[in-house]
Parts: structure tokens; C-alpha cells; sequence
């Protein structure tokens, strides 16, 4: 049985490790996006 506390916890560690991968992967992204760029 669940109590409605542990409906409201939210884990803040893995909502950040997602953020943080998301961000990564934009800056990873638009890295080579703009090497890409300066080559051609």
C-alpha cells in the first residue's frame, strides 16, 4: 500500500541526471552541428 507522501516524493537526483543528459547532449549536438559548418 502506498501512502500519499511517497506520491509526492520526486526523485530530484535522477530528475537532475536527466536534465543534465538532455543538456549534454544539446551542447554535444550543436558542437559538432557548428564544426560541421565551419568545415564546409
Amino acid at each position: 500500500m502506498e501512502s500519499p507522501e511517497e506520491k509526492k516524493f520526486i526523485p530530484k537526483g535522477a530528475i537532475a541526471f536527466f536534465i543534465a543528459l538532455v543538456i549534454l547532449t544539446l551542447a554535444f549536438f550543436y558542437g559538432i552541428y557548428f564544426l560541421m559548418i565551419e568545415r564546409s
